[in-house]
């Protein structure tokens, strides 16, 4: 099967052949039809965060079709459409069994991102357990981004205890941020949504937000205490993670509220223990998502209200264009890749 290899550090992916996969009795093998792109993938090619084994097939956001399934599969026949969660979990520690997977002590890998190879190939194989069916009013394309951009949307809303008649505010307008805001307007929630363009800001609008500030024009929380009459927001969800956008976050708050740190990049963020403190701020982390939001991320999409997050489709031959057009930014939104429909070693 044709798929796109991690040889190297800091090096482009290689198109080229691989040994078919094989599957065992509770595994499904799925013929990949769109996979997006996530800023995880340009970390790894970068070699910070996560650090697979090379060679390495990437591609954590897949949908596709099933081609096969392993002898003790029932709840799936060949021809389903589908989308999987993507930690191989081992669904019986404590963080399992309390909608806490991405936390699972005894993690055996994530798909495309460590030690199982991803949606950057023609086919995937995962665990009949991490699989859902797809809604056939959705396009793979729009699917595949349900596995990792929406799901963690759904989770980083669900850890900042979003309710409606608060306000959030959510920085970035990139996939996860794209979903963040959709998720929380669901929720009942007032959105403001911070971006550094122009552009950027009448996507957000689009997005359905209810305000849409431009970091580059205004001081953040200067404008997030003018919008909630001095007291900031209830809550911030954060999908850059720079010092910047940090410094942003804490101070838009108001007292008890809530930051959920979603994105992060290399840099480092001093806060100030007593603000903290007396403010009674709350500091969060969110990775991913669970099975369980994966349900509630597939429910979302599948609503005619959902605007999509897709800006962009390149041909999986074209991966190493569509890595530089998300280094540059200059997509609104989730790169996705996608495969030729009529490419199958299963007939």
């Amino acid at each position: 099967m044709k798929a796109a290899v991690l040889y190297e550090i800091g090096q482009p992916l290689r198109i080229q052949e691989v040994p078919d996969l094989r599957i065992g009795p509770d595994e499904i093998l799925v013929r990949t039809k769109a996979c997006g792109i996530c800023g995880t993938d340009l970390h790894i090619r970068e070699g910070w965060g996560y650090t697979p084994e090379l060679p390495f097939v990437m591609g954590h956001e897949p949908a596709g079709v099933i081609a096969e399934v392993g002898s003790n599969v029932t709840r799936f026949r060949v021809g389903d459409r589908v989308v999987p969660n993507i930690f191989f979990t081992c669904g019986h520690c404590f963080y399992c069994r309390t909608d806490r997977e991405t936390q699972c002590v005894n993690l055996d890998g994530i798909m495309g991102v460590l030690k199982h190879p991803g949606g950057y190939a023609e086919y995937f194989k995962i665990p009949a357990r991490q699989l859902f069916l797809l809604p056939r009013t959705l396009s793979f394309t729009e699917g595949a981004v349900i596995a990792d951009a929406v799901v963690t949307g759904v989770h980083a809303a669900q850890r900042g205890r979003v309710r409606p008649g608060e306000t959030v505010m959510v920085i970035s307008t990139g996939g996860c941020g794209s979903a963040a805001v959709q998720i929380c307007k669901a929720y009942g929630a007032r959105v403001i949504s911070v971006v550094r363009s122009e552009r950027e800001q009448q996507r957000a609008r689009e997005l359905g937000a209810d305000e849409a500030l431009n970091a580059r024009i205004v001081d953040i929380p200067t404008a997030a205490k003018d919008l909630t009459e001095g007291s900031g927001v209830h809550c911030v969800i954060d999908a850059v993670g720079s010092e910047e956008t940090l410094s942003e976050s804490v101070n838009s708050l108001c007292r008890g509220g809530r930051l959920v740190i979603l994105g992060y990049t290399q840099e480092r963020y001093a806060l100030d223990p007593r603000q903290i403190a007396v403010h009674e701020l709350e500091i969060l982390g969110t990775r991913s998502g669970g099975r369980q939001n994966t349900v509630e991320a597939i429910r979302l999409v599948a609503d005619p209200r959902w605007k999509s997050i897709v800006a962009k489709e390149f041909p999986i031959d074209q991966v190493n264009e569509a890595h530089e057009c998300m280094r540059e930014a200059e997509a609104l939104g989730r790169i996705v890749l996608t495969f030729d429909s009529s490419t199958s070693r299963i007939s």
